[in-house]
């Protein structure tokens, strides 16, 4: 039995739910901070939703969903384009924080306009500091409850859900079933990684991996080749 077995050395053998951070944009080569400013792929991020999507050509995918901004929107059109049959889905919930009047500015920008000591309290403690503007820590935890509870509600074996870094660290607070905290700069997201979490038939979710970019850094004859867990 899997619950039996010491240290979660049992394989995974429920259902996975695939995250895929969008491509780069210009704003993230320009350490902008992005949020809901609907900004689209760079060069340098098509080629990214390109490699991703040939990373997951071989999976056996049920459904693809995505938040609505074009950066995603794009990047999932990338894997999608090697499952015909799959129409991607948009999903409000999965949509970036908002970092309100901090969107499309630089940290330098930030400190000099708004205060370094208020930059750094936000850092430190996304609980009870928003940015001047932004999305409310309350509103982004009930929001990402609701996209947790959509996608555990899915019956398809393998789901890939292509979204934005921020809003992804919050999610997986609900997905695993932790008590809220201050995640923000606590899990590495790369644009175009893939993280994924099992469900198993009790519906125990279990974080199978995080931040793989395999397919970004090696000879793109051998991606297909690449496991998936």
């Amino acid at each position: 039995m899997a619950d039996e077995a010491p240290g979660l050395s049992a394989p995974l053998n429920g259902r996975k739910i695939y995250f895929v951070r969008h491509g780069k944009t210009d704003w993230n080569n320009q350490f902008r901070y992005q949020g809901v400013t609907d900004i689209p792929l760079c060069e340098e991020g098509r080629e990214q939703a390109r490699l991703v999507g040939l990373r997951l050509a071989g999976a056996e995918l049920g459904a693809i969903v995505s938040s609505p901004l074009s950066r995603a929107f794009e990047t999932a059109e990338n894997i999608a384009a090697h499952h015909p049959n799959i129409k991607i889905e948009r999903l409000p919930e999965l949509t970036e924080v908002n970092f309100g009047e901090w969107e499309g500015l630089t940290v330098p920008q930030i400190k000099k306009n708004f205060g370094e000591e208020m930059f750094h309290k936000w850092r430190s403690n996304q609980l009870h500091v928003t940015a001047p503007g932004g999305e409310e820590m309350e509103a982004l935890y009930d929001r990402s409850s609701r996209a947790a509870a959509a996608l555990l509600a899915r019956s398809e074996k393998n789901i890939v859900v292509v979204g934005h870094g921020a809003m992804f660290r919050a999610l997986l607070l609900p997905l695993l079933g932790l008590p809220r905290s201050n995640i923000f700069w606590k899990a590495r997201i790369d644009n175009c990684s893939i993280s994924a979490v099992g469900v198993e038939a009790g519906g125990a979710v279990t974080l199978a991996f995080l931040n793989d970019i395999a397919h970004l850094k090696c000879a793109e004859d051998v991606i297909s080749a690449l496991p998936l867990i």
